[in-house]
């Protein structure tokens, strides 16, 4: 439900920054992406399906159903990816901020490639050319949302800590 939340949210406040239909410079949703599947692994996989299915404006096709497939499993190599390379943890807690970006530029990587792959192969698109705009929207959309739930993080902490 957090997806949908923040496509229609992304649909409403970033509406000037859309390339086409399908891609926008600037894409929140795709920070929830990652988050999902580092904090739930394949449930937030499921998850991000399920809210991909919902969001989708098409009627159900073969194309949508990769197009969701795409959108839980490309954050997931990417996740599988940064823990094996940079022996990143499991969970959010401690994480650097070169290792957000890192991991936020895996998972803009993947999802932009397989996407635009997808676009093109089903004749959605005519080149691969979407795939840097949506690069560069899935990395502002993840840069944005996990620097915003660090700061989340880092206030409810303060808050936590302070005497009554």
């Amino acid at each position: 439900m957090i997806w949908v939340l923040f496509y229609k949210l992304n649909l409403w406040v970033f509406s000037c920054f859309e390339y086409n239909p399908h891609v926008s410079w600037v894409f929140l949703p795709a920070g929830i992406r990652m988050i999902a599947v580092f904090i739930f692994g394949w449930a937030g996989v499921i998850g991000l399906f399920i809210g991909s299915i919902i969001t989708n404006d098409a009627e159900m096709s073969s194309d949508v159903v990769y197009l969701a497939a795409i959108s839980g499993l490309a954050p997931m190599l990417a996740k599988s990816a940064c823990k094996w390379w940079f022996n990143i943890p499991d969970s959010l807690q401690g994480l650097t901020g070169s290792q957000l970006l890192v991991f936020a530029f895996a998972g803009a990587f993947a999802n932009a490639l397989f996407s635009s792959l997808q676009f093109y192969y089903s004749g959605i698109a005519e080149s691969l050319h979407s795939f840097y705009p949506m690069f560069v929207g899935d990395l502002l959309g993840t840069l944005i949302i996990f620097y915003i739930s660090l700061g989340l993080i880092r206030l409810s902490t303060t808050l936590y800590k302070l005497p009554v």
